[in-house]
């Protein structure tokens, strides 16, 4: 019998056997050669010029270059700067205020920085804010220069240039990190060149108990101290790795502020490893542009951050109701049975999803229906309506290079597709085979391609589809030819113009905000909804999809999925259930699994499975008016609705590092079983301050911050309430077509 977890061209096209070998990361992201010789670090050496512009001041520098030398001692090996010659005349240091709390900081060799997304609409871009009209004094005194606001004040020590941050009155929050050791490891605010090219490097303090979240979704680590971050957005084919799809260069410290580093450009970020009081980033451009923001809590360097890059639209209600999907659906047929079964076993569900397999040929993404296998689309999709069904599709930013294929025809005549150097129709090379089939990628940022490919998207939406699933996104490469952004700025970028064209051409048809996407960087929370990609079938991945939940929480994206059970194999009955439990307790619920014959209905798995699915997904239609109303909030602040405990409790110290719980809103505390019960029948659930009912016991726990042990079976997912909760319950019907019905029952959670 065929092992039903063996990846297979069926399943994955992209897969290809007997290729050359990739080229390594190392060779493609190549940040770390301009730390060390040859390549001349340039770093600011004495103030030539002070200048006062409209938002701040401009500093001119005088350059003291160095290049790194190896030396051992014993048996370490170190690289240590000696003397060279100045390879840059001058640099310059901006300092901008953008609000009260808000600065900007961008140093480069030329006066004003580059803006490498001039040609990108702002609407696509990280970076969409303007700066508020902001009452400052500046100060220049012989120690430092001082820039003062009506909440914080900047300092720069003229001694060593050293910038840092306080709020009036109180205690310092940002801090650059300068060093006069004579090892390399630690690269503060400089210029490397080499060979022509060159790279920024930035570093700033980080005190021995100050912890550092977000960067994106990550799903190896909640936290960031101590970790070097991958942060080239990639296929993670699963979450339990360090590899991730969405890419954000926006982190948050318990020490009051955060940090937005405004590129999309390659860029490494340690935190902690090379030297355990720095947190270093660097990037390769010849100039650095990051904002601080000052928070006195993480909520409101969250509402900064959203400040700058936007807030997340409001999905529409259905979307909240459940998603049920497969990899792939084949026909109306199969389609119609679904929506028969799904009724027939009592489940309320709002979504059918067409993934793959809509078209003609399976994976040949020509974005129309087959004439054979779905048929006189748009009368099937009413039908689908009427029965409280919403019909979404599956596409991708890749056309494959086929006769067949109208819209790689048309792409090609007209110009839609990355070109090759020779000005031809970019196809990757060999080595990426295994990766990308043989694809041609439309290039989003030409305007006509945004155009033409929008018109396809709002034609299946006048059709009667009510969203597009914008897979991938986030693999193209670097050394393609774009019309209006280089390779190496468009990577990560990328995704977020791709997910914003198909969330516009959607909303001009059908008025909602809604993309269901897995790539992403800043910015990408103004096209919800983010799903966590192809997690394997395991109650690690289902660890790992926590994680990176909360973790994408933390930068700025409040609504997050997953696929319920796993996508990569096939879950057993209780590994489903989790993952059911978790999904149907996350901003947004969908099954979804690879292969047409992985199903990821709850009625394929046991009776006892069924139930539990039925019953959470009940409780959840059911608590609509709380997920609603707490959705909406989200869209207003910048909170995520699955909110580490963090967020709510920054002055507890207990929850800095936990990651395996969370908050559903404001009010209820979810503890996810993420282990077999094999391993143990008692769930350890830390409680924060305050007064909490367990949901379902309804027993009132008085903690003061505490440990509890909880048993658990198979049905029972711990929930808490916190105390003054009122929580309305709506009559559950199939779907939300009609929207939230009444109100059966209200219940006070008492203080």
């Amino acid at each position: 019998m065929e092992e039903k977890t063996i990846a297979t061209n069926k399943e994955y096209p992209q897969f290809s056997e007997n290729v050359k070998e990739s080229r390594s990361s190392e060779a493609t992201y190549g940040i770390s050669a301009f730390e060390v010789s040859p390549a001349v670090h340039n770093r600011p050496f004495e103030i030539k010029e002070i200048k006062k512009t409209d938002r701040g001041i401009r500093i001119k520098l005088s350059v003291k270059a160095r290049k790194s030398v190896l030396s051992y001692t014993h048996e370490t090996s170190l690289h240590l700067y000696k003397p060279d010659e100045a390879t840059i005349a001058e640099e310059y240091i901006n300092v901008e205020l953008w609000s009260d709390e808000i600065f900007r900081i961008s140093f480069s060799k030329e006066e004003e920085i580059t803006d490498y997304y001039a040609k990108i609409p702002k609407e696509y871009r990280m970076l969409i804010a303007e700066p508020l009209k902001v009452n400052s004094c500046l100060e220049n005194t012989a120690e430092t220069i001082n820039i003062k606001t009506e909440k914080i004040e900047i300092k720069i020590d003229k001694s060593n240039l050293k910038i840092s941050a306080s709020y009036l009155g109180g205690n310092e929050f940002f801090a650059e990190k300068k060093t006069d050791f004579k090892a390399a490891d630690i690269h503060d605010l400089s210029i490397s060149e080499l060979a022509g090219k060159y790279a920024c490097f930035e570093a700033v303090e980080l005190d021995m108990d100050e912890v550092i979240y977000g960067l994106g979704e990550r799903f190896d680590c909640f936290t960031r101290n101590g970790r070097t971050v991958d942060f080239h957005n990639k296929d993670a084919v699963g979450t339990t790795s360090q590899r991730s799809y969405v890419n954000v260069p926006f982190y948050m410290s318990t020490k009051g502020y955060g940090l937005f580093l405004n590129s999309s450009a390659k860029t490494n970020w340690e935190v902690g490893t090379k030297d355990l009081g720095a947190v270093e980033f660097s990037v390769l451009e010849p100039q650095i542009d990051y904002f601080v923001i000052a928070g006195r809590n993480p909520k409101e360097i969250l509402k900064g951050y959203c400040f700058l890059t936007g807030f997340s639209k409001m999905p529409p209600l259905w979307s909240f109701g459940l998603w049920m999907s497969r990899n792939s659906y084949t026909s109306w047929e199969v389609v119609d049975a679904i929506a028969k079964e799904v009724r027939e076993n009592d489940v309320p569900c709002d979504v059918l999803h067409l993934d793959t397999a809509w078209f003609t040929e399976d994976w040949n993404c020509d974005l129309k229906f087959s004439k054979e296998r779905f048929p006189e689309p748009q009368k099937h999709i009413e039908k689908l309506k009427d029965e409280g069904f919403n019909v979404t599709l599956w596409q991708y930013n890749f056309i494959p290079p086929k006769d067949n294929n109208d819209n790689y025809k048309e792409a090609k005549e007209h110009g839609y597709l990355a070109k090759n150097e020779e000005g031809g129709v970019y196809h990757l090379p060999e080595e990426y085979k295994g990766s990308w089939i043989d694809d041609t990628i439309i290039d989003f940022s030409n305007p006509d391609a945004r155009k033409w490919y929008g018109e396809k998207i709002s034609g299946l939406m006048e059709l009667g589809a009510s969203a597009m699933k914008t897979d991938f996104g986030e693999g193209i490469p670097e050394d393609a030819q774009y019309d209006n952004i280089d390779g190496d700025h468009f990577h990560n970028l990328y995704s977020l113009v791709y997910n914003g064209t198909v969330f516009d051409a959607c909303k001009k048809v059908t008025g909602e905000n809604m993309v269901w996407g897995r790539s992403g960087t800043a910015g990408i929370q103004r096209f919800p909804i983010r799903w966590g990609g192809d997690s394997q079938c395991s109650f690690d991945a289902l660890a790992g999809t926590l994680r990176g939940a909360l973790s994408i929480g933390m930068s700025g994206v409040p609504f997050f999925s997953h696929d319920i059970g796993g996508f990569i194999g096939v879950p057993n009955d209780e590994l489903y259930i989790r993952w059911a439990q978790l999904g149907l307790f996350s901003s947004h619920s969908r099954c979804h699994g690879v292969g047409d014959d992985a199903h990821r209905e709850p009625w394929y798995f046991s009776k006892e499975a069924l139930e539990i699915f039925r019953f959470y997904d009940k409780l959840r239609y059911s608590l609509m008016p709380y997920i609603y109303e707490e959705a909406e909030k989200c869209t207003r602040t910048g909170l995520p609705m699955m909110r580490a405990l963090f967020l709510e409790y920054p002055e507890d110290r207990n929850v800095r590092f936990i990651d395996d719980e969370y908050l559903f809103g404001d009010s209820i505390l979810i503890a996810p079983v993420l282990k077999p019960l094999s391993k143990g029948n008692t769930r350890s659930i830390y409680l924060p301050k305050g007064t909490w009912y367990d949901y379902f016991t309804k027993e009132k726990i008085e903690s003061e911050g505490m440990w509890i042990e909880r048993e658990v079976d198979l049905k029972t997912m711990p929930m808490y309430v916190k105390a003054g909760t009122v929580l309305k319950y709506a009559k559950v019907n199939d779907n939300l077509k009609n929207g939230i019905d009444e109100i059966e029952k209200t219940e006070v959670w008492d203080m």
